[in-house]
Parts: structure tokens; sequence; C-alpha cells
């Protein structure tokens, strides 16, 4: 059975069940990415870029999860799924909702950023930074504050009215077992997902129900130091560009799609329209409500 579900402001029709609005039963509308399962390659003909777990061309990307799946994603339309022998829904999802939708929204050629976000006073805030440095937690928490949740992990911007905005994503976040400690929030009901041999994450849901792209007006690039103190420094101007490239969404992957200047494009739109800073907060102790309220008090003023 086929479905059709409504996520970065795209419908997207799937027999796999996605934690995403669902288009109401008796409304259909053209999808414009079709999910199904069926034959991939092995390999592509001609990849540009090769990982360990993936391949890409120029309207081609390929994804090999071992004892998982291969997903093969065409030309921002179309993801194909080869479900390895035993693997469950539950087991496909992390990867689809990740590598494979991040390639996907790339190749529709849309700005996709490494991070959370939440809406604050009718905008976009969005949380940057490297894996593990809390941009996740941090988007739980605010919404936790009664904040709107956008997006974590795909974080998908594109130009809406002229302004760049971002489109909101899977109504879900992935979490270590510390970060739901700091949350104060139980993993005993949550998903748990397979993130290597030995490690998990869970899926802790959080609420949204709009589908209208929020216009961007904050990023905040997320650091630790061996500083006990948190710290909040605007980007100038002239140097906003740069960490926005730098926290783009797997970036290798762009090197074998192409569009890089069109992706450069965008995050000089964005760099222009919307304000950036960088956030250092103290390496050991991580300072949660704290760093909240430091942030809240910026994009509240």
């Amino acid at each position: 059975m086929t479905n059709q579900y409504r996520v970065f402001g795209l419908t997207v029709s799937s027999p796999l069940p996605l934690p995403a609005l669902a288009v109401p039963s008796g409304i259909s509308s053209p999808a414009d990415i079709v999910i199904s399962y069926g034959d991939t390659p092995a390999e592509l003909s001609a990849p540009q870029v090769r990982g360990i777990r993936f391949q890409a061309a120029p309207g081609e990307f390929l994804l090999r999860v071992d004892d998982v799946a291969r997903f093969y994603v065409q030309g921002g339309y179309r993801i194909t799924i080869t479900p390895e022998n035993g693997a469950h829904d539950n087991d496909l999802l992390p990867f689809l909702m990740g590598s494979a939708f991040g390639a996907l929204l790339q190749q529709r050629r849309i700005l996709v950023l490494h991070a959370s976000a939440i809406e604050a006073n009718d905008a976009a805030v969005v949380f940057c930074g490297p894996s593990g440095i809390g941009k996740s937690t941090l988007a739980a928490g605010f919404h936790r504050r009664g904040y709107r949740f956008l997006a974590d992990d795909l974080c998908a911007i594109s130009l809406a009215h002229e302004q760049p905005a971002v489109f909101p994503g899977f109504p879900r976040l992935k979490l270590w077992a510390d970060s739901l400690k700091r949350l104060d929030t139980s993993r005993d009901d949550l998903q748990c997902i397979r993130w290597g041999a030995d490690l998990q994450k869970f899926f802790l849901p959080a609420e949204n129900r709009c589908e209208e792209p929020v216009v961007l007006r904050s990023v905040f690039i997320l650091n630790s130091t061996n500083s006990g103190r948190l710290e909040l420094t605007p980007v100038p101007g002239t140097e906003k560009v740069d960490p926005l490239i730098a926290n783009s969404y797997r970036m290798r992957f762009l090197h074998g799609l192409g569009g890089k200047k069109e992706h450069f494009k965008l995050c000089a739109t964005v760099a222009a329209r919307a304000r950036v800073c960088h956030v250092s907060r103290p390496q050991r102790g991580f300072l949660l409500e704290e760093l909240m309220d430091l942030l809240e008090g910026s994009f509240l003023a």
C-alpha cells in the first residue's frame, strides 16, 4: 500500500510508512518524490565520487548499508530501495531519512545544512556544528520550552518569496542516551536506531503540524572550548559564507552530484539575509539551560 506525505514542502509517495505529515485519505496530488521497493544497481556506471558506503554522480546517488539495504536516488525525484533479507522498516528509516533524502534534496538544488531548527517570533533559528556538539539536544530543549520544531539533521533551505526559508522536515529528533538524560526524558518507549556496531540513538517525536516554509533569520554555529564560559560572537558579513559551506550536509555528496555553483549562491543569499553567530560552550559540562537562556535572549531581542 502506498501513502502520501508532506515533508520539506514536497509531496512524497511511499509504501514505507514515514514519520511525516500524512496527506488525508481521499486527497491525492502529483508526487514530487516517489519511493518504491525494487532492484537497484550494485555500482554506478560512472561515479564521480566514491565513499565507504556511497557513490555519487550527476543525477545519481547510491547508498549501500550492510545488512540493511541499498538506496538508489535519481534526479531529485525517485528513491528505490532494495532491502536485505531480514531488514525491517525501522532499520531502513534512519538511512532513508538521512543520507538518501539529503542527496535527493541536493539533487533538487536545495541547500541542506547539517543542522537542527526551531521557529521563534515567526522566524527560523538554526543550530549548526559538528556531530555530538548538541544541535538536536538544543532543538529538543527549545521544543520542550514551547517553540515549534522545524528540522533535525537535515535542514532544508530554499527561497520562498525571494527570502531564504527553512522547509519543515521529519518531525523526529535523533538523540544519544546521554542527551535524553540531560532532557530528563526516558528512552523506554522510544524507537532505538542502529547506529553502528555498538552505538545507539533514539527517535524522539517532535510535534510539527505545519508544512509552510519559515523565513530564516538566525544561524548559530556551535563549538566547544576548554573555557568554562558561554560565549556568543556575531560573524561579520564578509565572513558568513564560509561557516555555512562548512556546515552543509555531506559536501562529498555534492562534489559527485554537481550543483556546487547553485549551492554557493544559496549560501551567499543566506549570509546576506540572516545573522550568523559562533557560539562556544564548555567542553566539560553542557550547561543546557544556561546555553538556551543565552540563545533565547539573542534571537528574541
